[in-house]
């Protein structure tokens, strides 16, 4: 699938692994939407780059986590580009939540960005891909949807849960619209992760490191090429599924 053109929507695809995955779909050609909720100056910076690259881009901020604010978003996507050809729900909040503190607050507020914004919108956006007759939605899960961190259960749980609406959206939205998921390993920890964490968690890949978010973005556009895969989960991980 020649990129040139789509138009490509991240969600939280101004800061992290995000903007990672926006300068890789725009060096392919791709206009893009930049997706944000409190990051306002990192979506502007990320815009005004690849605007002085040459690149067509967008930025719009959004709750996902609320319908009429994904419902907006869709909207000021495609009455700026007339579509969007590829969804990458990346948008995603990550943080200890060890069982014995947990709040039924942080619970809540990991399903419902996590899973909630995810399936908001795919549901926004793949139906109306459906009539345009083309269309890749891209979710970015984690291999602890497989393989569960411990102090961190809410996240693994709305991982995993992301896996399966991967596998639903695959089924109920061919077969204009292929659905896949990707599952990086351990990229970019937050600072709050203590470092025994850090060091056991690489030393669970094969490739004893850590992976770039050039790396995720990588997989992520030549998932976002294939004309032939759906339904499937992509792990980015450096071997650690098999630990």
């Amino acid at each position: 699938m020649n990129l040139i053109n789509k138009v490509v929507l991240i969600t939280g695809g101004a800061k992290r692994v995000g903007k990672a995955m926006t300068h890789a779909f725009a060096a392919r050609g791709c206009k893009l939407v930049v997706h944000y909720h409190t990051s306002h100056h990192e979506a502007e910076q990320t815009i005004l780059e690849l605007r002085a690259a040459g690149h067509d881009a967008i930025a719009v901020q959004a709750d996902v986590t609320q319908e009429a604010e994904v419902e907006r978003m869709v909207e000021t996507a495609v009455a700026r580009f007339g579509r969007i050809d590829v969804l990458v729900n990346n948008a995603a909040v990550f943080f200890r939540t060890p069982i014995d503190t947990l709040s039924v607050e942080e619970w809540e507020q990991m399903l419902d960005v996590n899973l909630t914004g995810t399936f908001l919108c795919a549901q926004k956006i793949g139906p109306r891909m459906r009539e345009w007759g083309w269309g890749h939605i891209i979710n970015i899960a984690d291999i602890a949807g497989q393989r569960p961190w411990a102090d961190y259960i809410p996240y693994s749980v709305s991982k995993a849960c992301v896996l399966t609406l991967t596998q639903g959206l695959a089924l109920e939205l061919a077969p204009e619209v292929m659905v896949n998921a990707i599952l990086p390993g351990p990229v970019l920890f937050q600072d709050d992760t203590p470092e025994p964490v850090r060091q056991r968690e690489i030393e669970k890949t094969l490739v004893e490191r850590a992976g770039t978010p050039e790396e995720v973005a990588a997989l992520v556009v030549f998932v976002a090429e294939s004309e032939y895969s759906t339904g499937g989960l992509f792990h980015v991980d450096g071997g650690r599924a098999l630990a």
